[in-house]
């Protein structure tokens, strides 16, 4: 009987270590922990967690002390990423690297209980935020500057969503996740424009070094191009519209001024 209940303990021991590991597992893979976040932002079914990595920071330091006469020494930190495939709006195979460097970064800069201190949560919405950017840049090319310049001259250009005031708290992230139109499939920039979560904008902005290989021609015609530019912006987006424009010295406009 004693040797049962031996085994029994040493069985429940074994059970709650590998339970205990599986949970720290789970808790840093982010493809596992947030499945359900991902799939409600890509499709059930329309992405898939395809490789990862882990690797050191730039960014910060982990500070450790061999013994208590140790001054102290430090390593870099540590933080790790997951590449995703899914389907893009247009039907297309888009790969995109998910990492939890910035909240890495964050979790060393401030306190557990600071206002500033992202969730992981949080975090996971940031990068998101990151994809939605990108896709929504690239519709209002497709859509609306490709309709008034060309592919090189496109070419020159920074095209992006952007946010005034510095970056988001973090409570934010929170308020974003619970947007209907915030998925990799529906949201665009006349979403973010229009919210009123955040300042929002459209930034446009010429790669000088690019713009330099450009003819004479091409060049005077992206600069010539801005008034247009802006029109289209403006029919648009309407009383929601928000953006920088600059294609060149002398050749910016900025919305609401």
């Amino acid at each position: 009987m004693k040797k049962m209940k031996r085994l029994g303990t040493i069985a429940a021991a074994t059970l709650l270590i590998a339970g205990i590991a599986a949970g720290i597992y789970l808790m840093n893979v982010w493809p596992l922990r947030f499945r359900s976040e991902l799939n409600r932002f890509f499709g059930q079914g329309n992405w898939e967690w395809v490789d990862s990595e882990k690797k050191q920071s730039r960014m910060y330091s982990v500070y450790y002390r061999a013994s208590e006469y140790d001054a102290g020494n430090s390593v870099p930190g540590s933080f790790r990423e997951w590449d995703i495939v899914f389907t893009g709006p247009e039907g297309e195979e888009q790969l995109w690297t998910l990492s939890d460097h910035t909240m890495r970064i964050n979790h060393d800069r401030y306190w557990f209980f600071s206002s500033h201190r992202y969730s992981a949560k949080q975090e996971l919405v940031q990068e998101l935020m990151e994809i939605t950017f990108s896709i929504a840049s690239q519709r209002l090319i497709e859509e609306q500057l490709l309709g008034i310049l060309s592919q090189e001259e496109v070419d020159c250009l920074l095209v992006d969503l952007s946010y005034h005031g510095g970056n988001p708290p973090p409570d934010f992230y929170d308020e974003l996740a619970e947007q209907s139109w915030f998925s990799a499939q529906g949201a665009t920039a006349a979403d973010y424009l229009k919210s009123d979560l955040y300042d929002f904008y459209i930034r446009i902005q010429v790669y000088d070094y690019r713009a330099e290989k450009l003819s004479e021609e091409q060049q005077a015609h992206l600069t010539g191009s801005l008034s247009k530019i802006e029109a289209a912006l403006q029919q648009v987006f309407g009383a929601d519209a928000a953006y920088e424009i600059y294609l060149g010295e002398g050749y910016s406009v900025e919305y609401p001024a």
